[in-house]
């Protein structure tokens, strides 16, 4: 199966200006005791339909370190930010991950074995103070203007 996006066009529509669906708003799912989760539909400001989807989940919705957001294109991850507690290696990709906030990078077109395929960028300055921070950062990051005129908790 062959990709459609080729990786310069992952990396335009990433940074291209985008915003929540018409008749769609972000808002934030309660899952179980603690946790939490979103899922919106995403338009270009300027350009053709593309299938974008920002979502994101909360393992427990008071704990930073938990929260994880991704951007989806045509189904597949091509964003990613999330947090390690202690730095690991990527066995697979011969690469270490460094501790704390990082951006992931997907190109969906290589192999998952590939070095490139999921690239772990750190976000040195990433300090999220809650669910709300963390949802606005990461749409910052991705060029997403989520219209909220309210807070998203």
């Amino acid at each position: 199966m062959n990709y459609p996006f080729p990786k310069h066009r992952i990396d335009e529509l990433v940074s291209a200006p985008k915003v929540v669906r018409e008749n769609e708003q972000l808002s934030v799912e309660r899952r179980g005791e603690t946790g939490a989760a979103f899922q919106v539909h995403l338009d270009l400001k300027k350009g053709s339909f593309v299938d974008l989807r920002y979502v994101g989940k909360a393992a427990n919705s008071t704990q930073p370190d938990t929260y994880e957001a991704n951007l989806l294109l045509g189904g597949h991850r091509v964003r990613g930010v999330g947090h390690h507690a202690v730095g690991r290696n990527n066995l697979r990709a011969k690469r270490r991950i460094p501790a704390g906030w990082h951006q992931n990078i997907c190109d969906p077109n290589l192999p998952t074995v590939h070095l490139e395929y999921n690239r772990h960028e750190p976000l040195r300055m990433f300090a999220p103070s809650d669910l709300g921070d963390f949802i606005n950062r990461c749409a910052h990051l991705w060029a997403i203007d989520l219209q909220a005129e309210e807070p998203l908790l």
